[in-house]
């Protein structure tokens, strides 16, 4: 930890004396202090440096249009990040949010709208903005599978091959790629603040819509789980729509896939903890448990 203090100490004009690890998923999540401030300090895996620096765009140019990002703190070399002279990983500095997580059921309507802006600024943006297809979305989690021998690889194949023809041909435009409550904060004054722009790319925006309301819970297998989700799911979608529409209307058929990309969501988010905390941080029984998950969640949609 000291020898990362003293790095960043040679990498910016703050002078710091504090830091303390929050967080570690696609990086180490930091928070620094010095001087009486505050700041969040992120080391990216050395595997995620093409999308640290994609982030380190997106957010400098949604803050330039005053959309509501943390404000990223450049280097000595007024760049927006640098990269690691030992470890060759992409570190980032930001501003530090005071605030508290929202809350869906009371903000999902303000939290439509604030993803209908972001689609709609990030329309002019001009900087590299990598595609989400198949590859990302499905098949880097059957790679996965393939590579621990998963006895259960060829049915989440079989059913991730389905998954993705029912959505291959929605129209595409800017996605956060992973907007939960978790990566946004709200103020005393109920401003939201969104972060983490470290999955976004060109995609389907029901994508956005399907993390966002989503109402039912990754490792409960109960009845009540699927039913209910499923209730609760469509009515937090009919108020995210609400606050959307401002600027975008979903189709009929990007508003269904939203159900859909709640199972591909799955795929998703298992390869990337996987990818960051290796193989062997789930077991086959886990994964057992998640294509049953699958099955049964595809069962309700269907029937609905």
């Amino acid at each position: 930890m000291a020898k990362l203090m003293e790095e960043i100490q040679n990498k910016y004009h703050c002078k710091f004396d504090n830091i303390e690890l929050i967080r570690d998923m696609i990086g180490q999540v930091y928070l620094v202090e010095g001087n009486g401030e505050r700041y969040v300090f992120k080391m990216f895996r050395k595997s995620y440096s093409e999308q640290a620096i994609q982030s380190a765009g997106i957010i400098n140019y949604l803050h330039r249009k005053g959309y509501p990002v943390p404000r990223i703190i450049n280097t000595l070399d007024e760049e927006p990040y640098y990269v690691s002279e030992t470890e060759q990983r992409v570190g980032v500095l930001y501003e530090y949010i005071m605030g508290t997580e929202p809350d869906t059921d009371t903000d999902v309507e303000s939290l439509g709208r604030l993803a209908g802006e972001m689609r709609s600024i990030m329309e002019g943006y001009s900087g590299n903005i990598v595609h989400h297809g198949k590859e990302f979305f499905i098949d880097r989690y059957i790679d996965i599978l393939d590579r621990m021998g998963c006895e259960e690889k060829g049915k989440f194949s079989e059913y991730g091959n389905e998954l993705w023809n029912r959505v291959r041909n929605l129209p595409e435009a800017f996605c956060h790629g992973d907007l939960h409550t978790g990566n946004m904060l709200i103020d005393s004054k109920h401003k939201i603040t969104i972060f983490d722009f470290d999955a976004s790319g060109k995609a389907s925006a029901a994508y956005d819509a399907a993390t966002l309301c989503d109402k039912t819970d990754y490792f409960n297998l109960s009845d009540a789980n699927f039913y209910d989700g499923y209730r609760k799911t469509r009515i937090m979608l009919e108020r995210f729509l609400k606050g959307y529409s401002r600027y975008y209307s979903m189709s009929d058929e990007e508003i269904r896939a939203v159900f859909n990309f709640i199972a591909i969501r799955h795929f998703d988010i298992q390869a990337t903890i996987m990818e960051s905390q290796g193989l062997n941080c789930v077991d086959q029984d886990f994964i057992k448990k998640q294509l049953q998950w699958l099955m049964k969640w595809d069962k309700v949609c269907t029937n609905n």
